[in-house]
Formats: C-alpha cells, sequence, structure tokens
C-alpha cells in the first residue's frame, strides 16, 4: 500500500457518520474510533472500503 492508496482509505472510512479512522503504512493498520455512539460491523466497515477505496481487505480486527 502507498501513501495514496492510504489516504483513500482512511477518508472511506472518515466518510462513514461516527467514525474517526487514522490509517498508517508500516504497520499496516486502521485504527477506528467510534463517535457518537455509532458501530459497524467488519463487513460494513469493509463494504465501505471496497465502495470507496477499491480493493482492500480486512484481514483482522481487534478491540482496545
Amino acid at each position: 500500500m502507498c501513501n495514496h492508496c492510504r489516504m483513500h482509505v482512511e477518508k472511506a472510512l472518515n466518510n462513514l457518520e461516527g467514525v474517526r479512522a487514522t490509517v498508517t503504512l508500516d504497520p499496516p493498520i486502521a485504527t477506528i474510533e467510534f463517535t457518537d455512539g455509532k458501530s459497524y460491523t467488519l463487513e460494513e466497515l469493509q463494504a465501505q472500503i471496497t465502495k470507496e477505496a477499491g480493493d482492500y481487505q480486512i484481514l483482522a480486527a481487534e478491540q482496545a
């Protein structure tokens, strides 16, 4: 993933209402904070990334 791709994924996630996302390249991680009482399933997050950023995959998820 290049920086341009990183920005596309980050923007796609941040376009969801109630999401504050930061995507890094090294390591390739998206940190997602839900605000305003919102939450999304992995499937919904993946659909948003695919729709707005292209063919990027969520490979694993951890809850803090």
